[in-house]
This record gives C-alpha cells, structure tokens and sequence, in this order.
C-alpha cells in the first residue's frame, strides 16, 4: 500500500498560495488580461471582471489558508474555473492560431477545478 507522503493539508496550503498568486496577477494585469474577455460579457466594462476573477481566486485562497467554508469555496472556484474552460477555451479551440494554446490553457483550468472539488470534497466545513 502507498503510504501518503504530503499531508492533505500541505497540499491545500500550495493549491491556495497558487490561487492566492493567479489572484495576485490578476489585479496586477488587469489591463492586459482585459482583452481576454469575452465580447458578449462587454455590458460590464472587462477590467471590472478581470479583478471579480481575482477576488474569487483570493477568496477561496483565504478560505483555504483559515479553513473556513472551504467546501463552499472549493466548489465556487470550481464552478469559475469550468466556466472560464467553456467560454473563454473552447471558442477558440478551432482558431488556427490560438487552438494549442487554448487547449492548453482549458486543460490547465479544468484540473485545477477538479482539485478544487477534491480539497472541498474533503472539507468537513
């Protein structure tokens, strides 16, 4: 049998210092994220969701860190991570040019999301 050499917990802490950094970023790149929004989402002006997405990212972060709600927060962040995969990745899935990438990047956010739900499935708050 393998015996589980990283505690849950110290993986919940580097998930959350992680979240807590692409929150950080997002506040700090705002204005170059905000081309990354979608134009259907325009009736609030981009830079406005850029920073929501990095207060989500920080709030679970700090949920994460206080243990406190962490199977809400987990399963918010999971719920914006697949979002952010199917409107903003898979549109441009068949782009020629940002295809690879987009997979990439819907592939980045629907593991991150699923490790969201392991950390809230394991949460007893």
């Amino acid at each position: 049998m393998i015996k589980n050499y990283i505690p849950s917990n110290v993986a919940r802490m580097v998930f959350a210092a992680t979240m807590a950094l692409f929150g950080v970023f997002h506040f700090l790149g705002a204005k170059d994220m905000a081309g990354m929004v979608p134009a259907y989402l325009g009736f609030v002006p981009a830079e406005i969701w850029v920073y929501l997405t990095g207060l989500g990212l920080l709030g679970a972060a700090a949920s994460f860190i206080l243990d406190q709600k962490v199977k809400l927060a987990g399963y918010l962040l999971a719920l914006m991570l697949v979002l952010f995969a199917l409107m903003l990745h898979v549109p441009c899935l068949g782009d020629a040019v940002k295809g690879q990438l987009a997979m990439i990047m819907m592939l980045k956010d629907l593991g991150l999301a699923m490790c969201a739900v392991l950390i809230a499935n394991a949460s007893e708050n």
